[in-house]
């Protein structure tokens, strides 16, 4: 697979890495209001399954960033044309921030939404961001991340 190759080399693996790390400490940032005393609480108060989607989501995101500017480079050395490629992993992305993973946490839609909206989304965080990672997943595919 092509994203196992991508990962071979260390300057991808790297960005996939710290993106990773960087998308976290964004999306806690988010959730905590900069109090970052209150991580370890905020932790405490996720399910498994928000752990999981979490973890899975940031690492998606770090692996799609990496693969996406390693799919740019290698393009654009191969081929002449000026091509514009784009991925809908942006979409993804925004989804999520939106989703806060435990009820008490609705902090960034809070501000931008009305609040039956915020409630709704908290309803179904699930759902959004289970569909976050199948955009981020939709992504690698089109930018065949999964090809051999």
């Amino acid at each position: 697979m092509q994203i196992i190759e991508m990962l071979k080399i260390p300057k991808y693996l790297f960005l996939a890495i710290v993106s990773t790390i960087i998308l976290f400490i964004i999306y806690a940032h988010i959730q905590l209001f900069g109090i970052w005393e209150n991580f370890f609480f905020w932790l405490s108060i996720f399910s498994i399954f928000s752990i999981i989607t979490v973890g899975l989501f940031v690492i998606l995101f770090g692996l799609m960033l990496s693969f996406q500017i390693y799919t740019f480079k290698r393009r654009s050395k191969t081929c002449p044309i000026k091509r514009k490629q784009s991925g809908i992993g942006g979409i993804g992305t925004i989804g999520f921030m939106l989703v806060a993973q435990c009820s008490a946490c609705a902090t960034l839609g809070i501000f931008f939404l009305p609040f039956s909206l915020v409630s709704l989304i908290v309803e179904f965080n699930w759902l959004i961001s289970l569909i976050s990672i199948g955009l981020l997943l939709f992504s690698l595919n089109y930018l065949g991340a999964f090809k051999k």
